[in-house]
């Protein structure tokens, strides 16, 4: 008996492996505010006890216990991790600290700053994206059009497609694929992947390819001038068609490298926290065979980072059982593929840079939500 009330106590006090039930926000704050209030004593912020606190509550828990802290204790939490050195563990604290698109804006201002590093003394934080985008690839091109028009937000968010619409559109894509004089433009191109809604661009792909026997990839090369531009329209067509199988796609890369390319994984993990990572889990384990939270035990070696990321994407369970439950995407997100796509070119570039800053000697683009 003994034993089973032990056992049975250690399951109702595993606050540190799951998000909590009851939340009390004054409560839970002043416990944060202590370990705070010790960290200024020692000049010294325990990263990693942060990281299991706050991973202990959903977006809108922290974003409560962020405030509370400033308003109530004077404690600017952010400002506080952000003194601190850079590192994978500083990266996923300051991750949970954020709205998802305030995650996604510094991301994509990181990956700006380290290009201009190479380019550029000028203090990119003063400058439009548009002058970002222009001063990092040196002249205006497809590409920063395309990231520009996405970041416009114009996209149609109608569930409803036009077939006869979409039968224009295929159409014209295959005739510029086959005569550069006729057919559609680059930037009537460019509207076409970042205004129209998903469900007429599937509707699009689909007719394209069933009317004239070829992928859309042929059309996309067809317009594109290399090899990123390629890349990044084709991830606009599997965001369309599949999000959570895109993010699982994009999951697995990061975990892939070596070392475990620990942004991206942030970024899609606290990013898209809740339903949508659900479903992300789900199409990872359909994909890959096996659930992300396995690859997630096998591939990261820091013991605190393994723990905190099991936390959020087990979403309340037991960080070990696998768990692929997962429900449909209510509506797509514009934001996390605009995310992808300016993290995509990011790595391109600093690739760029470092081959010319060599003369004869690797990164590639990193992608925004």
């Amino acid at each position: 008996m003994k034993r089973l009330i032990k056992r049975l106590n250690r399951r109702l006090h595993v606050s540190t492996l799951r998000h909590s039930v009851e939340f009390n926000y004054k409560r839970n704050a002043r416990n944060l505010w202590k370990m705070l209030k010790s960290s200024v004593r020692t000049h010294k912020l325990d990263l990693n006890f942060l990281a299991r606190s706050l991973s202990c509550y959903n977006r809108e828990q922290r974003l409560i216990l962020v405030q509370d802290l400033e308003y109530e204790h004077n404690y600017k939490i952010i400002d506080m991790v952000l003194e601190q050195l850079e590192s994978p563990m500083r990266s996923c604290v300051l991750a949970l600290l954020f709205e998802p698109i305030e995650l996604y804006v510094h991301h994509v201002h990181d990956l700006l700053f380290l290009t201009f590093q190479n380019k550029s003394n000028m203090n990119i934080s003063r400058n439009s994206i548009e002058t970002d985008l222009h001063v990092v690839q040196s002249k205006e091109s497809l590409l920063s059009k395309l990231i520009i028009q996405l970041l416009e937000g114009q996209r149609n968010e109608d569930i409803t497609y036009s077939v006869s619409a979409a039968k224009v559109i295929a159409k014209k894509l295959s005739e510029t694929s086959k005569d550069a004089t006729s057919g559609i433009d680059s930037d009537i191109f460019i509207k076409i992947f970042t205004h129209d809604a998903f469900a007429q661009l599937s509707a699009v792909f689909d007719i394209y390819e069933d009317r004239y026997g070829c992928p859309i990839q042929a059309a996309i090369q067809h317009q594109c001038e290399n090899q990123i531009e390629v890349e990044c329209f084709q991830d606009i067509v599997e965001y369309t068609r599949s999000p959570a199988g895109y993010h699982a796609k994009i999951l697995r890369q990061a975990l892939d490298q070596n070392p475990v390319d620990y942004i991206t994984l942030i970024r899609i993990s606290v990013g898209h926290e809740g339903k949508d990572l659900s479903e992300i889990k789900l199409e990872y384990s359909k994909v890959f065979d096996e659930t992300l939270d396995h690859t997630i035990q096998d591939r990261i070696d820091i013991l605190e980072i393994k723990r905190l990321f099991l936390t959020i994407i087990t979403i309340g369970d037991d960080p070990m059982p696998n768990d692929s439950s997962g429900t449909r995407f209510d509506k797509r997100d514009s934001s996390s593929l605009v995310s992808e796509v300016i993290n995509s070119v990011a790595k391109w570039v600093v690739q760029l840079n470092s081959n010319r800053s060599l003369d004869t000697s690797r990164n590639r683009f990193k992608w925004l939500k």
